[in-house]
């Protein structure tokens, strides 16, 4: 088992922008079977939760407080309901994961509220780079846009969104490579992933 590294390469207000980004870097990927994306947010409001809710009928939503009794199936009916009892619930984190490339993002990004979140892409290997005596890799290889945050763990709130490059420790040569491939550089300082 390892950690990955990541570095970001883009901050930005415009999701959509981000997403770019992720989009160009992919076409740069080889995909290791197929490529899948996963998606976490917080909803601070009911009307975030509701949002969220009706947008993935299948993905779990859970309060922060590990110690609350209620089930998934439970808080999903209550936010649906707007059950006034959820104001004590909140904020609360929606997880969807393993979902086709493709799939979910742009529906994600229409209900992102002010809360801190995450998506990351993973199943795939970072190209060999011969300028630079780089072999292929796929361990650590991960695209990830923290959302309303400047970090990877999501720890630094912000209005805006970073874009990250994930890879295997001592890959800063890599990372600044695909960052150039796609117009951009490093913005910061390297930070453990996961």
């Amino acid at each position: 088992m390892s950690t990955s590294n990541a570095l970001p390469i883009l901050r930005t207000p415009d999701l959509l922008s981000a997403h770019q980004v992720i989009q160009r870097l992919l076409s740069l990927a080889i995909p290791m079977g197929e490529v899948l994306v996963d998606v976490e947010t917080q909803a601070l409001t009911l009307a975030e939760a509701q949002r969220m809710v009706a947008a993935f009928p299948e993905a779990w939503v859970c309060p922060d407080d590990p110690y609350r009794p209620e089930s998934n199936d439970e808080i999903r009916r209550m936010i649906a309901a707007g059950d006034p009892r959820m104001v004590a619930l909140l904020p609360v984190t929606l997880y969807l994961e393993d979902q086709p490339v493709g799939s979910v993002e742009e529906a994600f990004f229409g209900v992102i509220g002010s809360g801190r979140g995450r998506i990351t892409w993973d199943y795939f290997a970072w190209p060999a780079v011969p300028e630079l005596d780089l072999e292929m890799v796929s361990k650590d290889a991960h695209l990830q846009i923290s959302i309303n945050s400047r970090d990877v763990f999501r720890e630094v709130p912000a209005t805006e969104h970073t874009v990250f490059i994930h890879f295997r420790e001592g890959g800063e040569a890599r990372a600044e490579w695909l960052a150039r491939q796609v117009g951009l550089q490093l913005i910061g300082p390297v930070e453990w992933g996961w």
